[in-house]
C-alpha cells in the first residue's frame, strides 16, 4: 500500500464526493499524518527523557496527564482541594481511567497509562500524579503536563491556571524551586503560542509539528481543499475544525476536534472517516504506513526514487534535503518544517543548525545561493548516478556536512 488514500476505509469515504470534489478530498486525505500507538509512545517518552537532563540526575519530576478542569461558580478552582490559601496537603487526584468508548476520556487515559508505565520503568525520579504531600516529601523540582495534542490550548491553559491557584506551588515558583513543562506529541501553532505565553512561563516541547491546511497547501490547491471542507458536511460553523485550525493529524486513539469536520462529523447525514473522532475502526496497519519515499519525491521533485530511499543509512542525507526543500518553499519556523517534512522537531533543529553552519541556510532559515546550488546539484544528478547509496554506485554526501 503506497498511500492512505488507497485503503479500503478511505475509498469508502471518498465515495461521498462527486467527481468535481474528489481530487481535493484526495489531496486532503493524503496529507493527514497518522500517528501509531508505538510512535506516539516513543515520541513522548523521548521528550520525557529530555527534561530530566542526565540519567540519575537527582531531579524529581511530577507527571500529570492533561485533563479538563471544571469551573466552580464560574471560576477555575485550585488543582488540589482547599489549596488556594495556606499549606497544600493531601493525596491529590488519581489519573483518569481509560474508557475506549469515549474518545475524550480515551485520549487522556492513553496518556495517563503512558505516564504510569514510564514512571515504573524509570524509577523514583518520575512520579505519576502526586498530591501535595508527595510533592513536598520528594522535593519535586519539575511539574510536567503531558498530552497528545495542543489545539486551541484552552485545556492546558485551564490546567496551568488551576496549578497556579495552589498557594504552595506559587510560593515554590516565586523562589524558583520548581519549573513547569508541557509535553505534547504535536500542536497547532496558535495553541502552542498561547500556552507558552501563560504567566507560569512553561517550557513547551513537542515531538512533531502539526500539518494543517494552512501550512500544507498553497494557492489553488488550498482554495480547492478549503472549498470542499466548507461544502461537507453542510452548514458547519467551523469547517476547518475548532478555532479554524485545519489540523491534519490523527492518532491511533483518536482524532482532535481541531481537524476539519469533513473527517469526523456526522452532521446532516455525512459519513465521516473517523466516526465520533475515533480511529478505532481503521485497520491497525494503516498507522504503520510510512510515506518517507513519497514525501521525499513530492518535496524534492524526484520522479523515480529507488527502493534504497527509505534505508537507514540514507535517511540522514534525505532528511537534510527535505529540510532544505521546505525552506525553499518559504517555511521558516521549526514546527512548520517538521509538519511539512514529517521529521521530528529535535531532528529538524539539529539539521537547521548544521545547514546554517554549512552556509546553506541563513540565520532566518532562508535558502542561500550555496544551498540552492546543492539542491540543484542533487536534482541534476538523479539521471547520471544512483539517487542514493546502493550496489550501483557510491553514496553521495556533501563535503560541507561531513564530520572530520
Amino acid at each position: 500500500m503506497q498511500s492512505l488514500s488507497e485503503a479500503e476505509a478511505v475509498q469508502k469515504w471518498l465515495a461521498n464526493f462527486g467527481d468535481a470534489d474528489q481530487p481535493a478530498a484526495l489531496d486532503l486525505i493524503n496529507e493527514v499524518m497518522l500517528v501509531s500507538r508505538d510512535d506516539f509512545a516513543d515520541g513522548l517518552k523521548s521528550l520525557l527523557d529530555s527534561i530530566s537532563g542526565t540519567p540519575n540526575c537527582g531531579i524529581n519530576i511530577a507527571l500529570y496527564a492533561e485533563r479538563p478542569i471544571k469551573k466552580v461558580f464560574g471560576r477555575i478552582p485550585s488543582f488540589f482541594p482547599q489549596s488556594r490559601r495556606g499549606r497544600a496537603e493531601g493525596n491529590g487526584i488519581p489519573p483518569i481511567v481509560v474508557d475506549p468508548r469515549d474518545q475524550e476520556v480515551g485520549s487522556e487515559g492513553v496518556v495517563a497509562n503512558l505516564i504510569t508505565d514510564y514512571s515504573r520503568q524509570k524509577g523514583p525520579n518520575y512520579i505519576s500524579h502526586p498530591g501535595p504531600d508527595k510533592l513536598r516529601k520528594e522535593k519535586v523540582r519539575v511539574i510536567a503536563i503531558v498530552t497528545d495534542f495542543i489545539g486551541s490550548g484552552k485545556r492546558v491553559l485551564d490546567m496551568l491556571e488551576s496549578l497556579g491557584h495552589v498557594a504552595t506551588l506559587n510560593s515554590w515558583n516565586s523562589y524558583h524551586l520548581i519549573r513547569f513543562v508541557v509535553l505534547a506529541y504535536s500542536g497547532a501553532a496558535d495553541g502552542l503560542k498561547a500556552v507558552r505565553s501563560h504567566k507560569l512561563q512553561p517550557e513547551v516541547l513537542i515531538v512533531m509539528g502539526c500539518p494543517t491546511i494552512q501550512n500544507t497547501f498553497k494557492g489553488k490547491r488550498r482554495t480547492e481543499v478549503e472549498r470542499v471542507c466548507k461544502k461537507y458536511p453542510k452548514r458547519n460553523k467551523n469547517p476547518l475544525g475548532f478555532m479554524q485550525s485545519g489540523a491534519l493529524i490523527a492518532f491511533s486513539h483518536g482524532c482532535p476536534n481541531n481537524s476539519p469536520p469533513i473527517l469526523h462529523s456526522k452532521a446532516a447525514g455525512w459519513k465521516p472517516l473517523f466516526h465520533g473522532r475515533s480511529t478505532s475502526e481503521l485497520p491497525a496497519e494503516l498507522f504503520q504506513l510510512k510515506d518517507f519515499e513519497q514525501r521525499a519525491k513530492n518535496l524534492l521533485g524526484i520522479r523515480e526514487a529507488r527502493e534504497t530511499l527509505s534505508s537507514h543509512k540514507n535517511s540522514e542525507w534525505l532528511s537534510v534535503l527535505k529540510v532544505l526543500s521546505a525552506a525553499e518553499s518559504g517555511l521558516r519556523f521549526t514546527d512548520d518544517i517538521s509538519a511539512k517534512t514529517r521529521i521530528e522537531v529535535n531532528s529538524v533543529n539539529e539539521i537547521l543548525s548544521l545547514t546554517i553552519q554549512a552556509l546553506w541556510l541563513d540565520s532566518q532559515n532562508r535558502l542561500t545561493q550555496l544551498g540552492e546550488r546543492e539542491l540543484a546539484r542533487f536534482r541534476k544528478r538523479r539521471k547520471k548516478t544512483p539517487l542514493l547509496a546502493g550496489d550501483e554506485g557510491k553514496y553521495y554526501y556533501p563535503t560541507q556536512l561531513r564530520t572530520s
